[in-house]
């Protein structure tokens, strides 16, 4: 390891002393004065006079605003302070990192330089492709980027396939750079393409990433978000408050003071820092994760790799408001627009918000010391010392000290990386898409092509109806469809947004919507949106924007989740989408925002939903969100794949729908429900359910409600707001409060052209009024006992009776043991059934052998109860065969003469019903079918004809017969059924019908031999 020593350098050291905020007290009304005994006291040093209105011009202008509109927040000083277009520190001063700074030998500089290339090169020939386009976030005075291109170069990196680009919006920053990459003095203009002096590379510079090549992309952003804004809260004996700067007209200085009032961004951030226990200050920056989510949306859509580093923490820290005149240390509010001013990096905030683009991980933090080791940075220095004087060495260990000693920048300076998961344009397994970055666009238009009363304005889906006074706004990340767009249209939602998959839409993307419709003659504008940090995060940045412009504008958030509570709450769930049809029909109405949000927060209250899935989702281009066994379902998890609040064995679906139930009534944050209270009931698909098993949830969430002693006023049942292909479902329940159940109701039933919303929700039905049908076998019963029908008089005497009886409960029996090797024969080719089917109807005759209901001495009657079983309990193809094979052969045997022998009139009963089998259902020997195998047992019997009787080499041999026919049918090809229509996957495969005739006739031969062996 490289020697390390201990120097102490006031100069370095300043740039980690503890400091404090001096908190002054204001006479205003809107600020509450504040106590030494609420805040956090640390020694603070004052190295200058503080600026006042009279000295600085930027504190004039800022006192102004604050006597026009009252204090500002942190961040909107940070703002002015460094952005001003004309007293901004950063706008009349060249900016450059503290590395620039501190490192003075050219060695160290080159030294670190290699070490970025190093993990640039890691980084490409890992990710792979032909393309490297580097993007430096800030740039400096561009010699750390100078010395990368030429060690790019140096490494053979062709000019045809490299290039270049600094984010830059500091036109003297620019102006510096060129300089040292192009060699000449000027300001570059944004995306022009240049070349640097060394070489022929493409450089340019950028304010957007949409100026960038459509290629992998590798960002190093050095010492760059510790300049993003940030909002100030401090923690006090009543709760957080949001520190705020207010101008004190006797001093004429700024000043620190906390708001009394909630304010936009504590109302936003309330949930979270309520859920923060273990520190006293809060520094949150809305910008640095709107920027670190664009570079992670950039890498997600075009791969690639980002390096973060800068002075931070991950999620311990709390005061590192700070600002710098050259050496010194300074307050923030000394000498705006004259000193620079930064905060600590939260790495553990940025990457969470990083982590909610889908389709991209990050990596660390580490500090900087262990990532200089990690590439080598002390080996190379070894081979640097060696060939230095001693004062050269002490020069360069002085700069290696400030880079990586504890002391200094080895600890507190951390590095993050993002990536891309995977090749995103790759083909995704189990959906019908083209590309991932491309798939929310290409459905939107998919929608919006085939309904004509919507447009499409980027993402924004916008209804073509006339602009109500008040214009209703939702939107989510995609994903979820039909929300937000089937929701869009007269009665409901005026437009929506959408983000990309499972990602809220960007503020600015909802901004401008906002802006688009007070265009089209909104006075008013609602956003309703559920609770997650994402939406809460962007859509209140777009709405504070938007109220800059004086539009009136305000925002309801739905967090109806029993199941689980995060730090912002209540998750958002299907129960959202109430609370929007009641809005979109009071603003068709007419009324105003205030008559609709007292209207829908009364909804809001009494809205409660809870999930229930029996799979997880694995979105296009995500992993599996988290895995359930076959046997198993998760309770109350979200639409985006989290995780709920219990892990349970699968249950049947009355039982599940209890226990959701009583969870949404039981659970923390439920609806006080009374028995005789009136609801409606909301059954929602969240994508992966049969319309069948729909069906079956409606009917015993009804009937649980009514249990429960509730009025089911209204049902409401569909695939509304989806998660993917989630086996899955929510159950939403609406208490209908006696003061408004009319009032909810209609608005709930008024007429939409919102494409996905129900056409028809109608009263429930009572149970009374379902008419319950007599069992179709009793109705067969019972309409053969009013016919007439020819008895044959062929009958068996008692020892043969009895056989008969025996040998239907061995086939019985066989059924059962066989069922599961019989489905899964059935699987292969059909859909697995055939075990079932037989079983069904082997669960008939058991209970019929019970209650005495089948005569074994009267075959023809015996054959007649066989057939009428197999038609209503098999179902089927196998059910159809096998009622016409013994109906026919009942008939015929009602026909037999008086005089014809016992096997005679069999033989023509058996051959009667293959005919008729083969009349209706067209099947012919050799199409794989259970006559394969019945056919030739019938053969074999009818050859027997001219017997008395079957010996016991018969019944051995009739047992055979059958075995062999059944598995020649693993030859043949499927010609009938559902195997038919399916390309096979394994021919050698024997016909499960087939096999099942087979093991009925062993059963039966079984209890013959062994009579005749007695």
């Amino acid at each position: 390891m490289y020697p390390i020593r201990q120097y102490s350098y006031s100069f370095f050291r300043r740039l980690y002393s503890p400091i404090s905020i001096r908190y002054q007290s204001t006479t205003s009304t809107d600020l509450t004065k504040t106590s030494p005994s609420d805040l956090e006291q640390k020694p603070i040093q004052d190295y200058t006079p503080w600026a006042t209105s009279e000295t600085n011009r930027l504190i004039d202008y800022l006192s102004m605003r604050i006597k026009a509109a009252g204090p500002i927040t942190v961040a909107d000083f940070m703002h002015e302070a460094l952005l001003n277009p004309r007293y901004g520190y950063n706008k009349r001063h060249e900016i450059y990192g503290k590395k620039d700074a501190l490192i003075a030998t050219p060695e160290i500089s080159q030294l670190f330089a290699e070490s970025l290339v190093k993990w640039i090169m890691h980084e490409h020939s890992t990710i792979g492709g032909n393309v490297l386009q580097l993007v430096e976030m800030g740039g400096g005075r561009g010699i750390i980027l100078n010395r990368i291109i030429s060690l790019l170069k140096q490494n053979r990196y062709s000019y045809r396939f490299t290039f270049f680009a600094i984010y830059e919006t500091n036109p003297l920053m620019r102006r510096r750079q060129a300089e040292t990459l192009l060699g000449r003095s000027f300001n570059p203009l944004i995306a022009n393409d240049y070349r640097v002096k060394d070489g022929d590379y493409s450089l340019i510079w950028i304010d957007d990433f949409k100026q960038l090549l459509p290629h992998d992309t590798y960002f190093l952003a050095n010492e760059f978000f510790n300049v993003y804004p940030i909002h100030k809260f401090q923690k006090t004996s009543q709760g957080w408050k949001e520190v705020m700067i207010d101008w004190n007209p006797l001093s004429k200085q700024l000043h620190y003071v906390l708001s009394m009032k909630a304010t936009s961004m504590s109302r936003l951030y309330m949930n979270y820092l309520q859920s923060i226990t273990n520190r006293e200050h809060i520094e949150i920056s809305p910008q640095r994760t709107m920027m670190m989510q664009a570079m992670c949306k950039h890498l997600t859509k075009y791969g690639g790799s980002a390096l973060i580093g800068d002075y931070g923490h991950w999620g311990e820290k709390g005061d590192t408001f700070r600002a710098f005149r050259k050496d010194e240390l300074v307050d923030p509010l000394a000498d705006p627009g004259n000193v620079d001013i930064v905060a600590d990096v939260d790495f553990e905030q940025l990457s969470i918000h990083g982590m909610q683009v889908p389709n991209v991980q990050f990596f660390g933090p580490i500090s900087q010391a262990s990532f200089l080791y990690n590439l080598d940075f002390h080996k190379r220095l070894d081979k640097i010392l060696c060939n230095k004087t001693p004062e050269e060495q002490e020069d360069i260990l002085n700069d290696v000290e400030k880079l990586v000693s504890s002391e200094y920048m080895g600890e507190r300076f951390l590095y993050i990386c993002a990536q891309r998961t995977n090749k995103i344009n790759a083909p995704m397994p189990g959906h019908f898409i083209n590309e991932i970055h491309s798939c929310v666009d290409d459905s939107l238009v998919g929608y919006v092509r085939t309904h004509s009363h919507l447009e499409l304005a980027g993402r924004a889906v916008i209804t073509r109806s006339p602009i109500p006074s008040v214009a209703i706004i939702s939107g989510n990340g995609s994903g979820h469809e039909p929300a937000m767009v089937g929701f869009v249209g007269r009665g409901m939602l005026c437009a929506s947004i959408a983000g990309s998959i499972f990602a809220s839409p960007p503020s600015s993307d909802i901004f401008r919507l906002i802006v688009e419709l007070k265009r089209r003659g909104a006075k008013q504008i609602l956003l309703i949106i559920l609770n997650y940090t994402g939406d809460r995060l962007n859509f209140g940045l777009a709405m504070e924007r938007a109220r800059e412009l004086a539009i009136d504008i305000d925002m309801l958030v739905v967090a109806d989740d029993v199941a689980v509570s995060n730090p912002i709450g209540p998750r958002g769930l299907a129960g959202a989408l109430l609370v929007i049809k009641v809005a979109g029909a009071l603003a068709e109405e007419g009324k105003n925002m205030s008559e609709i949000v007292d209207v829908c927060q009364q909804v809001r209250g009494h809205l409660r939903t809870i999930g229930l899935s029996a799979s997880g989702i694995r979105a296009p281009g995500q992993q599996q969100s988290f895995e359930l066994l076959d046997d198993e379902m998760e309770l109350g998890m979200g639409i985006h794949g989290e995780s709920g609040v219990q892990k349970l064995k699968l249950l049947p679906c009355r039982q599940a729908i209890d226990l959701a139930l009583g969870q949404l009534f039981n659970g923390p944050g439920t609806l006080d429900l009374k028995p005789d209270n009136s609801v409606l009931l909301f059954v929602n698909n969240l994508g992966g359910c049969s319309n069948l098993e729909i069906g079956i949830i409606v009917k015993d969430a009804i009937e649980n409600l009514e249990r429960r002693k509730f009025h089911v006023k209204r049902v409401i049942c569909g695939e509304l707001m989806t998660s993917f292909n989630m086996r899955g479902f929510s159950l939403t329940v609406l208490k209908i409060a006696s003061d408004m159940s009319t009032t909810i109701l209609n608005l709930l039933d008024s007429s939409t052209d919102a494409f996905s919303w129900p056409k028809t929700i109608s009263a429930t039905q009572a149970a009374n009024s379902i008419q319950a049908l007599s069992d179709s076998l009793e109705f067969n019963d019972q309409f053969s006992a009013q016919l007439v029908l020819s008895e044959s008089h062929l009958s068996f005497d008692a020892s043969v009776a009895d056989l008969v009886k025996q040998a239907l409960h061995a086939v019985v029996r066989q059924l059962h043991n066989d069922a599961d090797a019989l489905n899964h024969l059935d699987a292969v080719l059909g859909d697995g059934d055939t075990g079932t089917t037989f079983t069904r109807a082997a669960d008939t005759i058991a209970r019929d052998l019970t209650n005495g209901k089948l005569a074994f001495d009267r075959p023809s009657s015996l054959f007649r109860r066989l057939g009428l079983i197999a038609e209503s309990r098999m179902g089927g193809t196998c059910g159809a065969i096998c009622g016409l094979f013994f109906a026919a052969a009942a008939k015929q045997l009602s026909l037999s003469n008086h005089s014809t022998k016992t096997i005679e009139s069999l033989c023509d009963a058996f051959e009667a019903g293959i005919q008729s089998v083969e009349s209706y259902a067209r099947v012919q020997p050799g199409d794989k079918s259970l006559l394969d195998a019945l056919i030739p047992a019938v053969d074999f019997i009818k050859s027997k004809r001219a017997q008395q009787t079957f010996t016991v080499h018969d019944w051995k041999e009739l047992a055979i017969v059958a075995d062999r026919a059944a598995q020649e049918t693993k030859t043949f090809a499927p010609k009938v059924g559902r195997a038919s229509y399916v390309k096979a996957v394994d021919i050698h495969t024997a016909d499960p019908g087939a096999c099942a005739i087979a093991l009925i006739l062993k059963a039966i031969s079984d209890v013959f031999i062994k009579s005749s062996n007695h």
